[in-house]
């Protein structure tokens, strides 16, 4: 095939409506368009295809990710290697048919997404996955996100390094809760840098590698303006005549911004401005300051590496905009029971809702047990492709759904599922309904389902 080439957009939103591919072709990265690949040409594709597929007569394309639109090949070669991933299909908790709901992970769409976040920088794109990544299972994401090339994960302890090591063993792995000195021989032994967030954590940290001779290193944490963890700007000022010394240690200057998702924020630019400042005490230090936000918004943030969090989740990372990200998290929920409330029951929500005619429910087998927020007033379930609004308040383990005006009133049966959460009822709309964030929503989902991790 022909040298690699790069595409003239870097990210969804600057992408052409149509590529028209009329010479052999290499694509480093994913394509956002809808392609076409002329007779006798090929195309390889390192990384996915989002839009549609037409391959015309003697052609060939091979993709290294995965083709999410129409495919219309006519008469041409597809390979869709997934990377890897293709084979990958892991079950989790109990069987499908003892649990009262099933939650999918789209391994592949998290490896897009990771991608689509890394094409937009120069700088290394890392992942950041806190509480077992937001609570969709740390082991197989990370293992995904290793093999769609992302080297470097942030955790919150020790327990979910030891994790990423084992999906991710040739990764960078940093612990965000940072450092105490019980915990000093497992930083070795798994080879994790913890985030320093404070003086007092410094010092044991090199009271240990004092004792140890451990020549591990770890990140510097300051807090810049976000109000959280981290040192004083003050105190990593001083902290920079470290780097006087041999072996140090230093291997990352990090901060996070306080509101990444405004444009020309005053508090964001000082807050780059004061990083921008440490970053020249710290010369040949790389440093971070951006989020999935920032990395999407803000170009004078990126510096040497960029932290996505949850948006590789599919969770918008631009509020106020079309979703740049693909949806991985779809959650179902059995059916079991199916009645009709007559007006005047005591089955009522605070909008009355059965007082002038007879409705039918559908109680799904999830509740606040499962994560589910106790108020749900404007939350809707997908049954048979049609939105059907919840009653407000769910219980522990049931949520009563109105089905009332289905077209088909047998697509309503005991054992059938219903869409939670998935592309027609996003994680975003869900976290709105229940009054809450969708990392909030993702991360309370509790253990009793059904839990499969693949790749499409």
């Amino acid at each position: 095939m022909a040298p690699a080439v790069a595409l003239p957009f870097e990210n969804q939103r600057e992408a052409p409506k149509l590529l028209v591919v009329c010479r052999s072709t290499d694509i480093n990265g994913s394509v956002f368009a809808d392609t076409i690949v002329q007779r006798g040409c090929s195309l390889h594709v390192r990384g996915s295809v989002t839009g549609s597929l037409t391959i015309e007569l003697g052609a060939d394309v091979l993709v290294d990710g995965s083709v999410y639109g129409k495919i219309t090949n006519r008469g041409g070669g597809l390979v869709v290697s997934h990377r890897g991933l293709t084979a990958h299909l892991v079950l989790e908790g109990p069987s499908q048919s003892e649990a009262g709901a099933i939650l999918k992970v789209n391994l592949t769409a998290i490896g897009f997404n990771w991608e689509r976040l890394a094409k937009c920088t120069d700088a290394e794109c890392a992942a950041v996955l806190p509480c077992n990544a937001y609570g969709c299972g740390i082991d197989p994401i990370a293992d995904a996100l290793a093999k769609s090339g992302c080297r470097t994960f942030f955790v919150t302890n020790l327990a979910e390094a030891r994790r990423v090591r084992a999906a991710a063993p040739n990764s960078t792995i940093y612990v965000l809760h940072g450092f105490h000195s019980a915990a000093a021989p497992a930083f070795a032994e798994l080879d994790a840098r913890p985030v320093i967030n404070s003086a007092i954590e410094l010092a044991a940290w090199d009271a240990f590698k004092n004792v140890s001779q451990w020549t591990g290193g770890y990140a510097l944490n300051v807090d810049t303006g976000e109000g959280g963890l981290g040192l004083l700007v003050e105190e990593a000022a001083e902290l920079a005549l470290r780097l006087d010394s041999l072996n140090n240690g230093i291997t990352l200057l990090m901060s996070s911004l306080a509101d990444a998702g405004k444009p020309n924020n005053p508090q964001s630019e000082r807050q780059v401005a004061l990083f921008r400042e440490l970053r020249r005490l710290y010369a040949g230090v790389p440093a971070s300051l951006a989020s999935s936000t920032a990395i999407l918004r803000n170009s004078t943030c990126h510096f040497d590496l960029v932290r996505a969090g949850s948006a590789l989740l599919g969770i918008n990372p631009t509020p106020g905009s079309a979703n740049p990200m693909l949806p991985v998290v779809e959650l179902q929920a059995r059916i079991v029971q199916v009645r009709d409330i007559s007006p005047g029951e005591s089955l009522v929500d605070a909008a009355d809702r059965f007082a002038n005619r007879r409705r039918r429910l559908a109680f799904v087998s999830f509740g606040y047990g499962d994560g589910l927020a106790r108020s749900a007033k404007n939350l809707v379930a997908i049954v048979d492709g049609y939105r059907c609004p919840a009653i407000e308040h769910s219980s522990l383990d049931l949520l009563p759904i109105d089905v009332t005006d289905l077209p088909d009133a047998r697509a309503v049966r005991i054992g059938e599922m219903v869409t939670l959460i998935g592309s027609t009822m996003t994680v975003d709309e869900v976290a709105e309904a229940t009054n809450s964030t969708a990392r909030e929503v993702l991360s309370s989902l509790g253990g009793r389902f059904h839990r499969i991790y693949y790749a499409t």
